[in-house]
């Protein structure tokens, strides 16, 4: 069933992401300077130092959000990441809700990984699944945001919300950085075992990602 889904999912993708740039294997440090030329102004979009370049490539393969309010913010949390509705957005309207994307800044006792200390292709990985939830999040009305929210709560809930955002990571064409995050993550970094448990409970494993990608067409 899931390979016919992920069919399915790459057919549409064709017609659907037609306007996002061509997957690119690995981003490397020495090429960057060239993408600046290439990438759109984002006004709606705030980003932050060391990693802009990274979040505009990543921006760049969702043309949808180019209207859409986020803000790259340095906050302490207990991931590497995370992305979440300022919590105005019960007031607002679909269309004037801000999105923040947090960026952790301290591990809690050795457990966890810094987007810094990741590879540049693997932090654009992570940046690309963030955006992902934005992606979700903008499928759904305020009550299902927050049913969203209560529902993350549950274990297989979790599990299943995850995998479909890196499914739309991979749909958005950056399946080979958001492959690259998890295998460092599970297989080099040097981080807690514990942190490493639950990226193998809740997300996709590099191998289970290759098949995704294989299954898209625009790969």
């Amino acid at each position: 069933m899931r390979l016919i889904l992920s069919c399915l999912i790459s057919f549409l993708s064709l017609s659907l992401f037609a306007n996002q740039p061509d997957p690119v294997k690995e981003f490397r440090q020495s090429s960057l300077h060239s993408y600046w030329q290439n990438l759109e102004k984002h006004e709606n979009h705030k980003l932050i130092a060391p990693y802009k370049i990274q979040a505009l490539i990543a921006l760049s393969y969702y043309p949808e959000l180019e209207d859409v309010q986020i803000e790259f913010k340095k906050k302490n949390i207990k991931t590497t990441m995370s992305s979440i509705p300022k919590n105005d957005f019960f007031l607002r309207k679909k269309k004037n809700r801000i999105y923040h994307i947090n960026v952790d800044t301290t591990t809690h006792n050795n457990k966890g990984l810094l987007l810094e200390d990741v590879p540049l292709n693997a932090q654009i990985g992570v940046i690309a699944h963030e955006l992902g939830h934005v992606v979700d999040y903008e499928s759904k009305s305020a009550v299902g945001i927050l049913l969203t929210g209560l529902s993350y709560l549950i274990p297989p809930f979790r599990k299943k919300l995850e995998q479909k955002v890196d499914e739309i990571t991979i749909a958005h064409g950056l399946g080979y950085q958001v492959k690259e995050f998890s295998d460092y993550v599970l297989n080099q970094a040097d981080v807690n075992e514990k942190y490493r448990e639950y990226k193998r409970k809740y997300y996709y494993k590099p191998t289970q990602l290759t098949q995704l990608i294989l299954a898209y067409p625009i790969y």
